[in-house]
């Protein structure tokens, strides 16, 4: 009985660890609108993340709070910038319910920075210069020649996706609410707005009970 149980659980362990792989390899998508952002009751990909001081252990931190992970585009995205202004007006009403928040975009190290001060941010903010991080949790996708085009007209330069020869690319407005145990409770994905103050709040109340 005890050693068929053993196997049970060596099974079960194997299982897990295999969809955590499986997690950890999303693929890009080729539109904003064809991302697969990584499913509630999915282990959230972790990794050590450049900061603008240098580096910063992404699972160490969601195991010690549970966080409102928040991935914008950039500094340069006005949508962007509105959801981290949210985010800094609301921050004391996630702290009581002990939450952290993450916020993580494409935009280079050095340019985080003077954007932590222009917005008078109050939380941690990473780069995921590489998309590495963005494409584990399946909200990276190929950026295409016009916005591309359209993007370098402004001076602008897109970051490139990994493992993929330079192509250049772009993440999709993404709030992931994680537990303390890196297991995903909520999202939100769209290309074209930001989840709302309330919809964040009941989403983290949620994930305390």
């Amino acid at each position: 009985m005890k050693s068929s149980l053993h196997i049970r659980n060596i099974v079960l362990v194997a299982a897990v660890v295999l969809s955590a792989g499986l997690h950890a390899a999303q693929s890009v998508a080729d539109a904003p609108d064809k991302v697969t952002p990584l499913p509630v009751g999915s282990a959230a990909p972790t990794r050590v993340v450049t900061t603008a001081d240098g580096s910063f252990d992404l699972g160490e931190a969601i195991a010690h709070k549970p966080t409102i992970l928040v991935f914008y585009r950039a500094n340069w995205c006005g949508l962007g910038n509105r959801a981290l202004a949210e985010l800094r007006d609301n921050s004391v009403t996630y702290e009581a319910l002990g939450f952290q928040i993450i916020a993580i975009s494409a935009d280079t190290p050095e340019s985080i920075k003077p954007a932590i001060e222009k917005n008078r941010l109050n939380y941690t903010v990473l780069s995921d210069r590489g998309l590495s991080l963005s494409s584990a949790y399946g909200i990276a996708f190929r950026a295409p020649k016009d916005l591309v085009s359209s993007y370098a007209r402004k001076g602008i330069s897109l970051p490139s996706l990994p493992d993929e020869a330079g192509a250049p690319g772009l993440l999709v407005p993404t709030v992931f609410v994680v537990d303390r145990h890196g297991i995903i409770r909520w999202f939100y994905s769209d290309p074209k707005r930001n989840p709302t103050p309330h919809d964040l709040l009941s989403a983290a109340i949620k994930a305390r009970t």
